[in-house]
Order: structure tokens, then sequence, then C-alpha cells
């Protein structure tokens, strides 16, 4: 599977990786635009909110440029810095708690007005779960990655991302019935009701 949205493939985007923390710049923009959208739209669900998202994807592109030359294995580095986007992400969101004590639920937004009432529906459900759920949610459904590489990205054991995804999946079928916009079947997909 390619994890890179350019086309190009996996070995020339690791031979890219492998330029970038050898000190080449270009390399490493290269190689952070070929994931940027796809942190981007994981950190607007995380966060809430489109700035704080950027802010994170942002921050990312930082901690990641610094840490590259630690990444021992190229080939994995969109999970890696993935990785790196949910940490920031977690950071960011303590941080608020500390700051501000109520959040607003109503201030985030992904492209709102390009969505149908039953996808924001579907968007507010999964912004209603707890940060745990939300991630697993949004890195298996709204990203694609396999139950395994959450697992990696998330450093957790594969029975606890299986359990997550359950719950979650238990908790947006519950939500979405009682707002009567989806019925969610047992292996995540959405129905109309």
């Amino acid at each position: 599977m390619n994890l890179f949205n350019d086309g190009e493939s996996e070995n020339e985007m690791e031979g890219v990786v492998r330029a970038a923390q050898a000190g080449d710049r270009d390399a490493f923009l290269k190689a952070f635009e070929s994931v940027q959208q796809a942190l981007y739209r994981a950190a607007c669900v995380i966060m809430e909110n489109q700035q704080d998202a950027y802010d994170a994807t942002q921050e990312t592109a930082l901690i990641a440029y610094r840490c590259l030359p630690h990444l021992r294995q190229p080939c994995y580095f969109k999970t890696w810095i993935t990785r790196i986007m949910i940490n920031k992400c977690r950071a960011m969101l303590r941080e608020r708690k500390k700051v501000v004590l109520q959040a607003d639920m109503n201030t985030w937004s992904v492209s709102l007005q390009e969505r149908s009432a039953d996808e924001l529906g579907v968007l507010e459900a999964v912004n209603s779960l707890s940060f745990p759920y939300r991630t697993v949610v949004v890195l298996r459904y709204l990203e694609g990655y396999s139950q395994k590489e959450i697992a990696r990205i998330l450093n957790l054991p594969l029975g606890t991302v299986k359990s997550r995804i359950n719950g979650a999946l238990k908790k947006l079928r519950e939500r979405l019935r009682l707002q009567g916009v989806f019925e969610i079947r047992e292996g995540g997909e959405f129905l109309g009701l």
C-alpha cells in the first residue's frame, strides 16, 4: 500500500525521507507535504476546530524536522509523524483544559458549508467521543489506517485498539440512532435509516 499521496512508490519516498534525514530541507518538505492533508484532517476532528488543527499540524512539522534523524525506519515515516501529531494534539488539549475549563463544542468545523445534514450529524457524534475513542475512529475510518497501524501509532496493544474501536462504534451507534441519522453495522459501515 502506498502511504504517500503524490503517486510516488514507497521506495522512492523512503529515499526522500533518507535524504531529509541527511539534512536535505527540500526532501523534508516533500515528505511532509505528502502527509500534510491527512494530518490536518485528523487534527481537525481531534482538536475540534480548524485553527487548533492548523497549529497542531505546523508544530508537528517542526517537531518532526527536529527529530527526523532519530527515525530508525524511514518506511514508517507516515506512522511516525502521525504519532507525533496525535501526541501534540493530546498535549494541546491538556493545556487547553488548564486554561479553559469549559469547551464550546459548537466552535469546531471541518468545511461545514460543504457537509450534508447527515454528515454533520456523524461529525458531531464523532466529536462527542472522548479523546481515546475519537482518535481511533479518526485514524481508522477517516484516514484508513489498519488496526495494526493504529496500534503502532498510538503505542498500544492491538487488543486495546480493537476494544476502543468497538467501544467507539457502540457509542456512535447509540448516538446516531438517537439522532435518527444513521445505523452502524458491526463492521463500521454506515447505513441511512
